[in-house]
């Protein structure tokens, strides 16, 4: 007797007496799929594709590891005497991690394409080590892009009292709660998906690779976290952050006419052109982080409406080169903080530059 696990990367068949890896389709749904569904790519556009996201994908996360680490440390140098330092802070550790695990992700596509003899199913370990991780930290991002743009907004709105409402205390326990509800539900799926030691008839050896279990409950928290992660949280975020600059941009309007009315010395002027730079910036950010998510929230909904998007072999093609560029965009937004910060603040690019013993340009 033996249970058949489909995968992505393959079929999974366990005997009574070992695990043994099938690159065949075993069930017959599978099999209709096949003879429905065509490859919508060809395998060498496929390929070429994958190589080409792969290889980018890859240089973009090295970029945000190397820029994230860097604005970690600045806002250390600079000191969270401001509770906007603290969420900022926040935000570097959760684009660096995302660019950590988004790396790690690159790599195990970098061992498929190259057919490296490394001794786990790279294609398999990925889901868990990577795909869900990252979603993890990628909502993190989100919503502490969220709470940044609140606390800016509630600057504009209640000045004199902002203090009292957003203090240090208010400022951590929400970036604890972010990642904790961000992070804490993408280790479910390691409950029905296990590693397990697997032999591969084709490399004539044991490797480790990601076998799901075959129960209601993989369906379940499967569905589950896809609905949480590429839904709830995902728009979520994405609302609060149009709302919060739609409030933002009206209020520093209102701002800069109540001081264009009541100053008429030069300082005013200069007033009214920086707060103009906010909003443009502001928005910029917004429009950035728009664009970047899109394709991922795209990616995650399409397997509610077609399931055959994620198991049959004439979506898998697809599917792979639409996950590595959502995951690409999604990078492109964790790598751009640096320069992002560099150009809105000035004590930022100051003590940026004194880092590497220079002046501010």
């Amino acid at each position: 007797m033996e249970t058949v696990f489909s995968l992505n990367t393959g079929t999974y068949t366990q005997p009574e007496s070992a695990i043994t890896i099938n690159t065949t389709m075993a069930t017959d749904r599978d099999v209709k799929l096949t003879n429905t569904i065509k490859p919508i790519l060809t395998a060498e556009v496929h390929d070429s594709l994958v190589m080409f996201f792969t290889c980018t994908g890859f240089f973009a996360t090295i970029v945000g590891i190397i820029s994230n680490i860097l604005v970690v440390v600045t806002y250390a140098q600079i000191g969270y005497s401001d509770t906007i330092n603290i969420s900022y802070s926040a935000l570097g550790i959760s684009d660096l991690s995302t660019s950590v695990i988004r790396c790690w992700g690159s790599l195990c596509y970098v061992f498929v394409v190259t057919n490296a003899h490394v001794p786990f199913d790279p294609t398999s370990i990925v889901v868990t080590t990577s795909f869900f991780p990252g979603q993890g930290f990628e909502k993190a991002t989100a919503f502490l892009t969220a709470f940044i743009a609140l606390e800016r907004c509630l600057c504009v709105q209640f000045p004199l009292h902002v203090k009292r409402i957003v203090t240090k205390k208010i400022t951590v326990t929400s970036i604890v709660i972010i990642f904790l509800f961000t992070l804490i539900p993408s280790n479910f799926i390691h409950m029905v998906f296990p590693f397990k030691w697997v032999f591969s008839p084709i490399e004539n050896r044991t490797i480790l690779a990601m076998v799901p279990l075959q129960t209601p409950l993989r369906y379940i928290i499967q569905r589950a976290l896809l609905a949480y992660y590429g839904t709830f949280l995902h728009f979520t975020a994405l609302i609060a952050v149009w709302i919060c600059t739609v409030f933002l941009a009206v209020g520093l309007k209102r701002t800069a006419k109540i001081r264009k009315d009541n100053f008429k010395h030069s300082n005013a002027q200069q007033d009214k052109q920086r707060e103009r730079h906010v909003i443009k910036t502001v928005f910029l950010l917004a429009v950035t982080y728009l664009a970047c998510s899109t394709p991922t929230a795209a990616t995650m909904l399409v397997p509610h409406f077609v399931p055959e998007f994620d198991t049959s072999r004439g979506l898998e093609r697809i599917s792979r080169v639409s996950h590595l560029l959502s995951g690409l965009m999604t990078q492109i937004n964790s790598s751009g903080n640096l320069f992002i910060f560099i150009y809105m603040g000035s004590k930022f690019r100051e003590t940026f530059f004194k880092l590497f013993g220079k002046k501010t340009p």
